[in-house]
């Protein structure tokens, strides 16, 4: 399996609504990334900062899509098909009748 598949499985395997917000996150990081490594570049002249001026306004412009698709990605909740449906729990026992005492009858 190839790199590419792999992250393609990462972004789409869990469903088609958190597909969107999870490509977010994927590029956003990959943007912070690359916009730190550019802000810690040694200018080549000591006037020469365009590198690490672009390196500042794309790491800024990452963390705000990175705050958005956290943000987004958290506001989705369960799955249509999650834990809710598929659940196998017992239902709550019903309160008691006004009439029973307990188990013992008393």
């Amino acid at each position: 399996m190839s790199l590419g598949d792999k992250i393609s499985t990462l972004v789409t395997d869990e469903s088609a609504r958190a597909a969107g917000p999870r490509r977010a996150l994927l590029v956003a990081s990959t943007a912070l990334l690359v916009g730190l490594g550019l802000v810690g570049l040694r200018p080549s002249a000591p006037n020469d900062t365009s590198l690490i001026d672009l390196g500042m306004v794309l790491t800024l412009l990452a963390l705000l899509l990175l705050i958005g698709g956290i943000h987004t990605y958290g506001r989705l909740g369960p799955d249509d098909g999650g834990y809710a449906r598929t659940s196998r729990a017992a239902p709550p026992n019903p309160p008691p009748d006004e009439g029973e005492k307990g188990s013992r009858g008393g």
